[in-house]
């Protein structure tokens, strides 16, 4: 019995890290530009200064959130589709893994996007830069805009020259 036991605990602890190594293995690639939907939720204040995925302290202060596969350092803008607030935030843990979820946020993005009231709602995201800088920008959008959004984060935000936009062009 004691030899039919270990081989099942084996075959588990293979099956795992097989499980492991796929993940991992998708989480090498991501698209600019890439949209998706779901529900989303946040972490409780309880949850402010444990570790991550990546190894560093979840700040509720930060513009952070929890994706199952993208790269640590993928920015999403996340988007609440009723009151059309958004936010861009940066993957730095796995999650949620909760069926039907597509991200957990940090407290702080949670509130910016209205999700607080709620728990749990439906958000449009999308992949919007890499390694912690972004590369699409909303329409609109300007770089007062994002050192505003980011001046609480602990990453360093870059910003790329930003086109003019069609209502600039109106107006002149």
């Amino acid at each position: 019995m004691d030899l039919r036991k270990n081989s099942i605990l084996k075959y588990i602890s293979f099956t795992f890290f097989l499980l492991l190594l796929t993940v991992n293995l998708l989480a090498q690639k991501v698209e600019i530009g890439k949209e998706f939907k779901g529900k989303s939720s946040y972490y409780g204040k309880k949850f402010s200064g444990r570790r991550t995925a990546s190894g560093e302290r979840l700040n509720n202060r930060d513009f952070t959130c929890a994706h199952k596969f993208f790269p640590f350092g993928t920015m999403i803008e996340v988007e609440n589709p009723i009151t059309k607030q958004w936010v861009v935030v940066r993957v730095n843990d796995r999650g949620p893994f909760t069926k039907g979820r597509v991200l957990d946020l940090s407290y702080e993005a949670a509130k910016t996007i209205g999700l607080l009231q709620k728990g749990i709602m439906n958000v449009n995201a999308k992949v919007v830069g890499i390694d912690g800088e972004i590369m699409l920008f909303r329409d609109g959008s300007t770089e007062d805009n994002f050192q505003e959004l980011f001046a609480k984060d602990s990453i360093q935000l870059i910003v790329p020259y930003l086109p003019e936009t069609s209502a600039k062009k109106k107006k002149n």
